[in-house]
């Protein structure tokens, strides 16, 4: 596993790479724009050249643009259901421009209306999501999500039903957050238990729909449903949770990005990036 880090990029979008170098990271993840507002980040072409010109220079291996908290593609209200699919389409146009390979999305919560209504909501959204990608090799990533308030994703049944209501897409992955796992019920604190996720991952979905990692502690215990990271080997998972994740040899070639609070409360930091990389054999 290569191991990274989500990064701020403002000032300047190709602040990310500079950002994500001075953690020592090989992969990097951003939002485009701010995390809490609609309006779909365009950049200039000098902009995003410089960008691509500065990850060429760099150890960055790997670009992922997030989505936008806000976003919800299963939710009722068909304002705010406009606004997701806008705004998913648009990450996938930022990546496009800054030659990332990938955004990673969470999909939403039905909020009530049930899993088949949610659904279609996902099915349309996704779709457009895919025309946009059509000519190009950025790839969109479902994550997995913690299973609180209706949320879609939090078992490998449900992704794989998302992945099935477009056709079994190619350009759709996975991007598995371990403290999301974790919190959903799967048991990766132990060696044994990571391997039984990996077996029911690959019974369900199959481990080529794998394409990257976040690696965050949990805050909370096992089966919480409550999304609440902690810096690594500071959660319920704890330090040799991460030492099999990082050197387990289905992630080898995988990138690992970590979003916890950080120990100043600043997002990911030299300290966490330092434990992981002495974990990493």
């Amino acid at each position: 596993m290569y191991l990274g880090a989500h990064v701020r990029a403002s000032g300047g979008v190709w602040n990310a790479i500079d950002n994500g170098a001075g953690l020592g990271a090989e992969a990097i993840q951003f939002f485009a724009g701010s995390p809490r507002t609609w309006k779909p980040m365009l950049y200039k072409e000098a902009d995003a050249a410089r960008f691509r010109e500065k990850r060429a220079a760099s150890a960055i291996r790997f670009v992922v643009i997030h989505t936008i908290y806000l976003i919800n593609l299963a939710t009722a209200n068909d304002d705010f259901y406009r606004k997701s699919v806008d705004s998913l389409v648009g990450a996938v146009a930022a990546a496009e421009q800054l030659g990332a390979e990938a955004i990673v999305t969470h999909v939403g919560s039905h909020q009530g209306a049930g899993f088949e209504f949610g659904l279609r909501r996902v099915e349309y959204a996704l779709g457009k999501a895919l025309e946009e990608c059509a000519d190009s090799n950025v790839r969109v990533l479902l994550e997995d999500t913690a299973g609180a308030g209706g949320t879609m994703g939090r078992t490998f049944e449900d992704l794989r039903a998302i992945i099935d209501c477009v056709g079994g897409d190619p350009k759709i992955g996975l991007c598995l957050d371990t403290a999301h796992l974790y919190e959903a019920g799967y048991d990766i604190a132990s060696p044994e238990g990571l391997e039984q996720t990996l077996s029911a991952l690959e019974a369900e979905i199959g481990l080529e729909r794998l394409v990257m990692l976040h690696l965050n502690d949990s805050k909370t215990p096992l089966g919480s449903n409550s999304d609440r990271h902690e810096n690594i080997g500071h959660g319920h998972l704890g330090r040799e949770a991460f030492a099999a994740i990082v050197n387990h040899p289905a992630f080898a070639d995988l990138p690992g990005i970590t979003e916890v609070p950080g120990f100043a409360g600043e997002g990911p930091d030299l300290r966490n990036m330092e434990t992981l990389r002495i974990l990493r054999r």
